[in-house]
């Protein structure tokens, strides 16, 4: 009845590049939901294969910007589309909208004999896209909905989510450059307006392609020393007047080794449109280590009054995240294994980080009953108008799949019997007939996108769930997403 039946066509390879694993892709655009599907993405992937990853992916869709070379549309794929209409099964291939990026975020993992569990129990970061990190601590660096990136990384197929597609994953170098600016205090003035532009650069880009000592030998090397990388960030914020010069303060982030010297230009003036004014960001790689992290957040503002052109119009916000309601659980009998996220403006948390326990991963909402967690959280967001900035939770429910997480293989292992052996004996721990098997259970998850015109005078939010329904072995999970938890948060207009 519940035989496992494993298609290794798709496993090995389940990634293939498509130039070569030096080629490095170069990617620049806005970050976007993905069009026509509650599949929304610019998240925390709720399921990933365990045996070419330690944690799960953080992921998002890019819009490539167009350029008279064509230098980042050239990255998009032609996917095959599939219907059915009176039971003839029909196929077609049609040019994606946005490239597909993946990192894996070196958080979550309690399982044992994965190397991350035991920092990641602490609510420490084990490396990958969130090195540096601690409990408690903000996450900088992840994308949100409406921010523009640079990315580079490795451009590949993914086989392992027929049909095949192409993505940057894992991403060595991430440039965000939020859509909503900052208020804080700036070099020779009291407050004012910022771009803020998180960078985050490694080598440690995931379980099969890192620098770290003890990987196995079938894990491919990043060599970040391989370039040096340069690219140009637009100032988001209109100039305030011709004689304003276009400053920058560099602040470095935790996890931050990067021994080389970056180096930033201010272009006030732009050379293609000259309201379009910019910097360059320089960051000298070449004979540097390869395991290196470059980590820091660039603020680049104009030196005039707050930074902001004669009658700009600047809300800012008060975000009160209240509290998380499971309205269904995922677990009948057992407690429920929570791993949780939250994010308001490009501002993420690891909810887990807030437990009072030790071990967030094996206590705290790690391992509870309770339907109702507490978040009480708050966020200050500057909005100009006409803008818009997301809240956003989810994650998942850890399952069977969860405890062999990091139990590696090579993905170019012969397809022989051998391998089929070793796959279906690991495979053993999500067979619905073991307790507490299966694969992670899906939440579902809330994208709410807010402006200044939705806000109004303030507002009382109680944010459902969804998501589409995803495919399930277990018999007693039925893969639904939508109305499984209720998020409640309250914004409101600050006057000073």
């Amino acid at each position: 009845m519940f035989k496992k039946k494993v298609d290794l066509g798709v496993l090995l390879p389940a990634w293939l590049p498509v130039e070569n694993y030096n080629h490095i892709a170069v990617l620049e655009g806005a970050v976007i939901p993905q069009p026509n599907s509650k599949h929304i993405d610019t998240h925390v992937s709720p399921g990933d294969f365990p045996y070419h990853h330690y944690t799960h992916d953080l992921t998002f869709n890019v819009k490539p910007d167009v350029t008279p070379d064509s230098r980042y549309t050239n990255l998009l794929a032609f996917s095959v589309v599939r219907s059915e209409k009176n039971g003839v099964v029909s196929a077609d291939t049609i040019l994606k909208e946005y490239v597909h990026v993946e990192w894996e975020t070196g958080l979550g993992a309690n399982n044992d004999g994965n190397i991350c569990a035991e920092l990641n129990k602490q609510g420490k970061s084990c490396g990958f896209y969130s090195s540096g990190h601690e409990r408690k601590d903000v996450i900088w660096n992840w994308p949100t909905l409406g921010d523009w990136v640079h990315v580079e990384g490795l451009w590949l197929w993914d086989r392992g989510h027929p049909p095949a597609r192409t993505e940057i994953h894992p991403a060595r170098l991430i440039a965000v450059r939020r859509n909503i600016p900052v208020f804080m205090k700036l070099k020779g003035r009291q407050w004012g307006y910022a771009t803020r532009v998180d960078v985050y650069a490694s080598g440690d880009g995931g379980a099969l392609n890192n620098n770290r000592a003890e990987a196995p030998e079938y894990v491919q090397k990043v060599k970040m020393s391989d370039k040096d990388y340069k690219f140009r960030v637009n100032q988001i914020l209109p100039r305030p007047s011709n004689n304003s010069k276009l400053m920058y303060r560099i602040d470095s982030r935790k996890g931050d080794t990067y021994s080389g010297k970056v180096s930033v230009v201010s272009y006030p003036v732009g050379d293609v449109n000259p309201n379009d004014a910019f910097v360059e960001i320089s960051i000298p790689w070449r004979n540097l280590p390869d395991t290196d992290v470059f980590a820091r957040t660039i603020f680049v503002y104009w030196d005039e009054a707050e930074g902001l052109a004669a009658g700009a119009v600047m809300n800012k916000y008060k975000v009160s995240v209240k509290s998380l309601r499971f309205r269904h659980r995922k677990e009948f009998i057992s407690k429920a294994e929570y791993r949780l996220f939250l994010e308001v403006g490009g501002d993420w948390l690891f909810l887990n980080d807030f437990a009072d326990a030790e071990d967030i991963l094996d206590d705290g909402i790690g391992k509870t009953r309770k339907r109702n967690i507490k978040i009480d959280q708050e966020f200050t967001v500057y909005l100009p108008e006409g803008k818009e900035f997301r809240v956003h939770a989810g994650g998942w429910e850890a399952d069977g799949v969860n405890d062999i997480f990091g139990r590696l293989m090579d993905q170019y292992a012969p397809c022989n019997a051998e391998t089929r052996r070793w796959i279906m004996d690991n495979l053993d721990v999500i067979s619905p007939l073991k307790l507490k098997g299966c694969m992670d259970d899906h939440i579902g998850e809330v994208h709410a996108m807010h402006s200044a015109a939705d806000i109004g005078e303030g507002k009382s939010y109680a944010m459902k769930s969804d998501g589409r329904k995803e495919k399930e072995i277990c018999p007693c999970e039925s893969g639904r997403q939508k109305n499984i938890f209720v998020l409640k948060y309250t914004i409101e207009p600050v006057t000073n």
